[in-house]
């Protein structure tokens, strides 16, 4: 007796058929990739690299039969050298991912294509910084990474800057910018990395009450008012609003670098009873960025905040923070799919590298299509730990560590540009390179 289930939509069947012996016929599942990339899957039947083109599992209908498998996640990663495009034949897409359901003989295609390089600009220029985050507890270990960052840079002959990417003071929220925890969280334990800090704001620095839910966005004018005071132990602390631009050099009519600090709490914040901070504020901020970015004719453009786009590490990428599905206007905030269009519609694409914290981990991830040619960095482990809990696998990554404390120190010469992670030891504040990746420019959508 001969039954032909594929095509037929009737997989539910399938181990009873199975199980009685009758002999079916073959479901097969084909990807196609063009040069420059890899598919892979979960679960693991797929592993079609580009100089194979074509992956084909035969009689697929096993694997669910055996393991109860109706659909198929297929992942995409680039190559060196080249961005993923788009996926053809899939269910659904989003990212580098593409989901089929296990019920008919299935094709589905993976587009790479080559990267657009920028081939203009001054090859002589050169800039170096820090970027860390998630640093103002006070305590020991803040103060073995800002030393190590300090060393760092030293031997390397100087950084000009480091870019601080929010959760500036954990435990506390100063009521006014007098108060001594700028000093016994900033001044003190970073008095070794010796150069200035172009803060950002995070959740733990706007909070009221519960330390952590930044429910209280108004806290955080208190540090942009610290930036202010003229009887600081130093100047280095640089926040002159909540959100701002700042070129390097400074005053040049073509810098090397541009970047925006942005202001991402309050996308995130439900119960903030403060109007300003709400959907009037996310306009705002959003001209702002447009018109910034627009008008810079700085060789490299660089965003940076506290709440990731993409992340491994346990909060997740937004639109999905912690797990949440954006169902509401209050789940939509929550979940940071709010953040997410306003990165989409104002960022993405427009800046080569988007830097955050929030997860306390370092990682280095892929452009995707969403987001053009966006690089994506975290650098949340300036004083805190975490492993990368949840699905560390979830979106394809060029590198990533959890349960280290540890920076990046970015060097610009050029079109190229030099990510180099450190590693700092608990005990011994001694700092190891962990990994190192140079970036040409790309292109950018204007």
């Amino acid at each position: 007796m001969l039954t032909n289930i594929c095509g037929t939509g009737k997989l539910t069947r399938l181990a009873i058929l199975l199980s009685t012996c009758l002999a079916i016929s073959a479901c097969d599942l084909k990807v196609i990739t063009t040069a420059g990339g890899t598919v892979t899957s979960n679960p693991a039947m797929i592993n079609c690299r580009a100089d194979s083109g074509t992956c084909l599992v035969r009689d697929y209908e096993d694997l669910q039969g055996r393991f109860g498998i109706k659909k198929a996640q297929l992942i995409a990663t680039p190559d060196a050298g080249y961005r993923f495009s788009h996926w053809r034949g899939c269910d659904s897409a989003e990212r580098l991912h593409c989901w089929v359901k296990l019920d008919s003989d299935i094709e589905v295609k993976a587009v790479f294509k080559p990267l657009d390089y920028a081939v203009d600009g001054d090859t002589s220029a050169s800039l170096r910084f820090v970027a860390v985050g998630d640093f103002g507890t006070g305590a020991r270990e803040q103060e073995l990474v800002a030393n190590a960052m300090g060393a760092v840079c030293d031997q390397k002959g100087g950084c000009e800057f480091a870019i601080g990417l929010g959760d500036n003071i954990y435990d506390e929220n100063p009521q006014s910018p007098y108060e001594d925890a700028f000093d016994r969280k900033f001044e003190q334990p970073m008095r070794n990395a010796n150069f200035p800090f172009y803060m950002a704001l995070g959740n733990h620095d706007n909070s009221l009450v519960v330390d952590g839910i930044g429910n209280w966005n108004r806290t955080g004018e208190i540090q942009v008012e610290y930036s202010y005071r003229n009887d600081r132990a130093t100047d280095r602390w640089i926040m002159p609003s909540r959100y701002y631009e700042h070129s390097h050099p400074a005053n040049s009519g073509a810098p090397t670098a541009t970047f925006l600090a942005l202001d991402s709490n309050p996308f995130m914040t439900v119960f903030e009873t403060d109007p300003e901070y709400w959907v009037w504020y996310e306009w705002q901020q959003g001209e702002w960025a447009r018109n910034a970015l627009a008008s810079s004719n700085a060789q490299w453009k660089i965003a940076y905040g506290h709440h990731p786009y993409l992340s491994n590490g346990m909060h997740g990428n937004a639109g999905n923070y912690e797990g949440i599905t954006s169902i509401d206007l209050f789940t939509r905030r929550f979940s940071g799919e709010n953040y997410r269009r306003w990165l989409e519609k104002n960022i993405c694409g427009k800046v080569d590298l988007f830097v955050a914290g929030h997860d306390h981990d370092l990682q280095l991830l892929h452009s995707i299509p969403e987001c053009g040619n966006t690089i994506f960095m975290i650098s949340g482990a300036g004083a805190k730990t975490r492993e990368l809990e949840g699905d560390a696998t979830r979106n394809p990554f060029i590198y990533q560590q959890g349960n280290v404390l540890g920076f990046v120190i970015s060097e610009i010469q050029g079109n190229d540009l030099t990510l180099t992670f450190y590693t700092v030891n608990a005990d011994d504040g001694v700092a190891t390179v962990a990994h190192t990746q140079t970036f040409k420019r790309r292109s950018r959508t204007n």
